[in-house]
């Protein structure tokens, strides 16, 4: 061996023992000291700094209020009193309130990848979660109720093990099981788990040890894949967390169950059945690779997994008699497990696994719309024969090394393996324990995080040797320590930061030899989570709905003014405007979020109609009071939780007091078109009664953000054409205004493609002539022209489709074009008279024009002191 290679493996060997005494796996080691404060002074003075003095009154109230329950403060008229007495009982009642557990939850939800939305699946599989609300509804409830640490880590992880069938605390396993489906790819969907659960309670990136040892800490592959069959271990299972009944959802889970389980008894016998050819398999298992993605199977093939299962069961027992009664047991290689799909899918033909995964969508498509259905959880459960996992040589499941016990992590010390069935109970027990360092260390660093910005640790997932070194040591461990002695209290951590004068203290630096405030001589000023941003905003407008939990609401539907905890996270297309404000990605655990500024988040401020709805909502309110100096008070008042100073009021009145009309360059044809629905009368020859389509998604006019949807159905028009409604009283109905007086031309042709069902009606309308134009089509076309129409400016042509008699294959195209019937004079000689296209006009209705003090409130709800809480 070469001098250079003893060398590499010396220094390999030293860096494994440097890392076991890594300070993060030692016991906790606290200092003397017996509060916050006595350890940062100590910090602060060996470096020659001095704390900041008492924030003010108000920033207090406000940084307690946001930090506690993510909304701004209702009033904070009255600062004159806020004694440490009163101070103290403010965060109690801050604590206290159902809003803490939403605010919170978050940064928990952030840190468990949580989705409504399993990513990308095949279209044979329901694409949302059934028990993503519940689990995000149980975080909440836990956090509410200041359920010790301990207990919350353990219910997340083995729930099944120490609550009774339809807990509702069962819904706490979501934690694992609402990660990716990564294609039904088990070795992704377990090594998510795995990371989750490490990197979530114990700051380790265990993960990295898949394919090789650690390359900085003390994990090796070995005790990754102890691990991984903790978790190969287990199967999933659809459960109620509810004694409540529903005869609909009954019947439909007993279809599904009898349906497995025919499936599974043919499959069985197929397998018994062919049990000569499966062996013969054995002699040519190149022609059955074990991990083929997407393979192709019918039922006249032999499975590769079976062929495979044949292969390890036949190694276990050399020799044996092959017999039909031999192989009906539960641990034969004909055996096929009574488990969710997403357990056993592997064991069947295509045909029957797409049959299986419709029939199981049935079932969770009821649990997900039906609001009065029992409430479910996807759990692990053990099952009955246990894994022996192998090593995946450099993590390739086709070279499989060595058998390894299932056990907990070795840098621990020696490890016992899990005797209790896979060990996932024994797995959260020993992360849960009081003499596991790095579970308070961890939690306690995640809650002073959120306090104040940065962690005592910097890296709040990684207490490794890449991860940072905490910045105050002894006052990390102190905190753990007192963690754990106060029963794994989590308010009771709130209590001690935010009582300490360390989080008490002004925003204003005063020593610029520590310009990143690592030691804290003074507060991080808290930019606003887009999560913070938008509920203050709704509150300050006086629009938020503070109904906790239930079903997710589409972000921007129209009738979404929930706070934003409780809008549906859609991991394969999560809303661009989320990922404009750093939204944590739900395909991973995220411990802290980027903190970007970027044009967009400005642009989203000044143009979108979320924002401007709450601009002009808070000036609505504002109106109430009596003179213009009052509601200038008034907004900041809502938006600060301050007066105004006399400069502010004095700009703010010389701004209101001028309000020009918005002058428009150019034509706008977007001006005339309107898009909407009614229902057409016979007797009168027009629309009864026109009502817009109220979303926009950005290439069509519908109901709401889902289409079809609650409100109206099909309804849907785009630049092209679109759909009718589900019945006659929902036609859709493109409208054009004339701008001017005169003759008009229109050009169209109505096209209804689709054989089956039985067409559609159109018609033409004038609001003020009545029916122009009518047709009936159905796979086929229409020429729907007509020359010299006579309008005066304001009259209306609607363009109405309804469908026929039923409701089937009623998509139809039809984009109306509409000129002035004479040539417009001009310098050069006559021009093209001005055509309105309503495929190249189409597009969101124009924008809303905001009047002086409307554009004053969106300035102020933008501004840096909104943004920022001090």
């Amino acid at each position: 061996m070469s001098s250079r290679l003893i060398h590499l493996g010396a220094l390999l060997l030293s860096t494994s023992l440097l890392s076991a005494e890594h300070w993060a796996f030692q016991p906790l080691k606290p200092g003397k000291e017996q509060d916050i404060d006595a350890y940062i002074k100590k910090t602060l003075s060996q470096h020659g700094l001095k704390p900041a003095p008492r924030a003010d009154a108000r920033t207090l109230i406000r940084r307690a209020h946001f930090d506690l329950t993510g909304l701004p403060p209702l009033d904070v008229s009255d600062t004159s009193d806020l004694s440490d007495l009163a101070y103290a009982n403010l965060v109690d009642s801050l604590l206290a309130s159902p809003h803490y557990g939403e605010q919170w939850a978050r940064h928990w939800l952030d840190v468990a990848r949580y989705s409504d939305t399993k990513g990308y699946v095949y279209a044979r599989e329901e694409k949302n979660w059934v028990h993503a609300t519940p689990y995000r509804d149980w975080v909440v409830s836990a956090l509410n109720n200041d359920m010790p640490y301990d207990r919350f880590l353990l219910l997340q992880i083995a729930a099944d093990q120490v609550v009774p069938p339809k807990s509702p605390d069962l819904a706490a396993m979501g934690f694992l099981t609402l990660g990716r489906r990564f294609l039904g790819v088990t070795h992704d969907i377990i090594d998510d788990r795995i990371d989750v659960v490490t990197r979530g309670t114990l700051g380790l990136t265990v993960a990295c040890a898949r394919c090789h040892d650690h390359k900085f800490d003390p994990i090796p592959t070995r005790d990754y894949y102890a691990l991984y069959g903790v978790f190969q271990s287990c199967a999933e299972a659809l459960v109620p967390c509810t004694d409540s009944e529903d005869a609909e959802l009954a019947a439909l889970v007993k279809k599904n169950r009898d349906l497995m389980t025919k499936r599974r008894e043919e499959q069985m016998a197929r397998t018994r059945a062919r049990a000569a050819d499966y062996i013969a398999a054995q002699n040519e298992l190149d022609k059955y690779p074990e991990e083929v993605f997407g393979q192709l199977l019918d039922e006249k093939d032999l499975n590769p997994f079976i062929v495979h299962r044949w292969k390890a069961w036949l190694e276990k027992h050399p020799g044996v008699k092959i017999t039909d009664e031999l192989l009906k047991r539960p641990d034969s290689p004909a055996f096929v497990p009574d488990e969710h799909i997403a357990n056993n899918e592997m064991y069947f033909p295509n045909g029957v696994t797409t049959e299986l995964w419709k029939s199981q969508a049935e079932v969770d498509r009821f649990l997900i719309k039906n609001t009065t259905a029992p409430t479910h959880a996807t759990i692990l459960v053990d099952r009955a024969t246990p894994s022996t996992p192998r090593v995946f040589t450099r993590g390739n499941p086709l070279t499989k090394g060595d058998e390894v016990p299932r056990h907990f992590l070795s840098l621990f010390g020696d490890q016992q393996p899990f005797k209790i069935g896979s060990g996932r109970l024994e797995l959260a027990q020993a992360i849960s324990a009081p003499n596991n360092p790095l579970t308070a260390r961890v939690m306690v660093n995640r809650i002073w995080q959120h306090h104040f910005g940065r962690g005592l640790v910097s890296t709040p997932s990684d207490f490794g040797k890449q991860g940072t070194l905490p910045s105050h040591p002894e006052l990390l461990d102190w905190l753990a320590t007192e963690f754990i002695r106060s029963g794994w209290s989590i308010k009771h951590m709130h209590r001690l930061i935010m009582l300490s004068q360390t989080y008490q203290q002004s925003s204003q630096a005063n020593d610029p030899r520590d310009p990143d405030n690592k030691f804290l001589a003074r507060f991080t000023p808290h930019r606003l989570s887009f999560e913070e941003a938008r509920d203050t905003w709704l509150a300050s407008a006086g629009r938020l709905n503070l109904r906790a939990g239930g079903r997710p609401e589409p972000l921007f539907a129209s009738s979404n003014t929930r706070r934003t905890l409780y809008a549906f996270v859609d991991r394969e297309n999560l809303p661009a405007v989320m990922r404009t404000f750093d939204f944590a990605n739900p395909d991973l655990s995220i411990p802290q979020r980027a903190e970007t500024t970027v044009p967009q988040q400005a642009l989203f401020g000044m143009n979108h109609p979320f924002v401007v709805q709450q601009a002009k909502a808070l000036v609505k309110n504002a109106q109430t009071q009596s003179t213009d100096e009052a509601r200038i008070r008034f907004l900041y008042d809502r938006l600060f939780q301050r007066k105004p100073t006399s400069d502010e009021a004095a700009s703010a009145l010389a701004f209101v007091s001028i309000n020009p009309e918005p002058v428009l360059a150019g034509s706008d044809h977007s001006k005339v078109w309107q898009y909407g629905f009614g229902e057409w009368d016979e007797n009168t020859g027009r629309v009864k009664q026109f009502q817009p389509l109220p979303h926009f998604n950005g290439h069509a006019w519908q109901g709401d953000v889902d289409w079809p949807n609650a409100k109206l159905g099909w309804a849907q028009l785009t630049a092209d054409g679109g759909h009718p409604g589900n019945d006659r009283k929902h036609a859709v109905v493109r409208r054009w205004i004339a701008p001017a007086d005169g003759s008009y031309d229109l050009r169209s042709t109505l096209i209804h493609d689709p054989k089956p069902g039985d067409g559609i009606r159109a018609f033409v309308s004038h609001s003020r002539l009545g029916k122009l134009l009518s047709t009936k089509v159905h796979a086929s076309t229409a020429d729907l022209s007509l020359a010299a129409i006579s309008c005066k400016a304001g009259d209306a042509l609607d363009f109405i489709v309804d469908i026929d008699v039923a409701l089937n294959s009623d998509q139809f195209q039809w984009s109306p074009q509409i000129s002035a019937s004479t040539a417009i004079a001009g310098s050069g000689g006559d021009s093209v008279a001005e055509v309105w296209d309503a495929r190249k006009d189409f597009g969101e209705q124009p924008k809303v024009s905001l009047n002086a003090w409307e554009q004053l409130a969106q300035v102020l709800m933008l501004s840096n002191e909104f943004m920022f809480v001090d």
